[in-house]
């Protein structure tokens, strides 16, 4: 099944997509790497119409069945555009998630649309990325 993955282009999340798209079975998946992800649907004016301009484009060329947005914990770009470190990361990311679904739902009614967010681990050596959990 054809899919187009939306995802931050953070490199630190580089083994952990990859290895999320053998598991949904989409290790070809079309990839839309931008900082914050699917931050830039969520983002008014220009920005949100060149991504869904960026978006028309690659599903007018590849036609995915299903897209895959994918955010995660511990994203400069999110702590950017909210001005820093003081906020509920997971509460907003999962919020924007939903928000981003539901345009993508109206703008290609025939494409389901799944949305991911990925953990930030501390385990009190290092940190690292969790496995993608899916958000309803």
């Amino acid at each position: 099944m054809k899919a187009l993955l939306l995802a931050c282009s953070d490199g630190r999340l580089i083994q952990v997509l990859e290895a999320f798209l053998v598991r949904r079975h989409a290790e070809a998946a079309e990839r839309l790497l931008v900082p914050g992800g699917p931050l830039l649907l969520t983002r008014p004016g220009m920005q949100r119409r060149v991504a869904l301009d960026c978006l028309h484009t690659l599903v007018e060329a590849r036609a995915p069945r299903r897209i895959l947005l994918v955010s995660h914990q511990d994203c400069a770009a999110y702590e950017r555009a909210l001005g820093g470190l003081g906020f509920d990361q997971r509460e907003i990311l999962e919020r924007d998630l939903r928000r981003v679904r539901t345009l993508l739902e109206n703008e290609f009614p025939e494409i389901e649309v799944s949305c991911w967010f990925v953990p930030l681990i501390e385990d009190g050596v290092g940190a690292s990325f969790g496995e993608p959990r899916r958000v309803d």
